[in-house]
């Protein structure tokens, strides 16, 4: 069955309310839907999600005018042509991994949706049916973050991650107040966003919140400081884990062989998209590193192919992924929504990935280019 058609349209989604992290604060997030059609008609649906380097509307561009055509007479089935031809599409620029990921997604689930099975099945088989989340916690006042981590329990997450980075007095307040405000039971971790830029200063902040129960801290240090990372990886309790600094599997191969990271955060966009992030995943067993699955955030249909791959390796941390970028968004492209059951994601288990694009949404998020 043959590719005829394969079109990146430019959306933005609306955020419920702006989310914040160390690098600014955003409204919406910009993305592109791929739709790429096969000889029967049907077609399979991926997502180029936020993307800093450039932004995903003009990795639609690229795909519509230089990728469509390359790709245009090809073998849906044909996975090591498609692969080797994104590959070289990519050679210029990591941030055409958002635009291969969204591109790739599309393909696996227009095989899946033409052989009848979904794409976990493809990827071997799922030995999940549930990822567990965490419960996300945004920058915010200390006392909305101590009020938003109790929602957050009710809600039946077990972990909560805390954005910290812009003050590291206040960082810890906010650790100390949400600890106090949910029971010990509840897990706690912190993600600096790369914020922290010496890694003696890093350690004594860890150390602080180690008081308090953080006992695993995302990307504390610059993807570049992979040295100071892993001095700090061997001086500190809490476990590393590295998410900036894990793009592709060339990326992991460079944190794994430095020992700079307890656990790695894996991202299907920027690893390039479904096979890419199942590589990741599959070298860091070798090194005997778990991963855990984070967000860019995407939208639902980025979320269901993250879901796929979870659900599907045997190295996926039994601590929570970050599947839950989806759940920002005050609307989305698909007529599915993707239940959140007691903080754990529930995996697609209709054809390819799972979700139907509603088109008339579609045209509605659409940016005029």
């Amino acid at each position: 069955m043959k590719i005829v058609s394969v079109e990146a349209i430019p959306v933005t989604l609306p955020f419920r309310e702006p989310v914040s992290d160390s690098w600014g604060t955003y409204e919406a997030s910009r993305h592109g839907i791929v739709i790429v059609r096969s000889e029967s008609g049907e077609y399979g649906a991926g997502e180029i999600a936020f993307a800093w380097f450039g932004g995903a509307h003009s990795l639609c561009r690229d795909v519509n005018n230089y990728w469509s055509e390359q790709l245009v007479g090809t073998d849906i089935a044909d996975r090591t042509k498609l692969t080797a031809t994104l590959d070289a599409l990519c050679s210029f620029s990591k941030r055409h991994l958002l635009a291969k990921a969204g591109v790739e997604m599309a393909l696996w689930d227009l095989l899946g949706k033409t052989m009848g099975v979904p794409v976990y099945r493809l990827l071997g088989g799922k030995l999940s049916d549930r990822i567990p989340l965490t419960g996300g916690m945004p920058m915010d006042s200390v006392e909305k973050m101590a009020e938003n981590a109790v929602r957050r329990v009710s809600e039946g997450y077990s972990e909560l991650k805390l954005k910290v980075g812009l003050d590291d007095r206040k960082d810890v307040e906010a650790v100390r107040a949400v600890r106090a405000a949910v029971p010990d039971g509840v897990k706690l971790r912190v993600d600096a966003n790369m914020a922290w830029k010496d890694a003696k200063r890093a350690k004594a902040l860890i150390d602080e919140m180690s008081h308090y129960g953080v006992d695993i801290v995302e990307q504390p240090l610059p993807d570049t400081m992979l040295d100071e990372t892993a001095w700090l990886k061997r001086r500190v309790d809490a476990k590393i884990l590295i998410d900036e600094g894990v793009w592709d599997v060339h990326d992991a191969k460079r944190v794994l062989d430095r020992n700079a990271a307890d656990m790695l955060h894996v991202y299907i966009s920027e690893a390039g998209g479904i096979d890419g992030a199942r590589r990741i995943f599959e070298l860091a067993e070798l090194h005997g590193v778990e991963c855990t699955i984070g967000s860019m955030p995407e939208g639902r249909i980025g979320a269901a192919a993250s879901a796929h791959v979870a659900a599907a390796m045997r190295n996926l941390s039994a601590r929570p992924s970050d599947i839950r970028g989806f759940t920002a968004y005050a609307d989305d492209v698909t007529v599915e929504d993707l239940p959140i059951v007691d903080g754990q994601l529930v995996v697609p288990d209709r054809p390819g990935l799972g979700v139907t694009v509603d088109f008339d949404k579609l045209r509605a998020y659409t940016i005029q280019d």
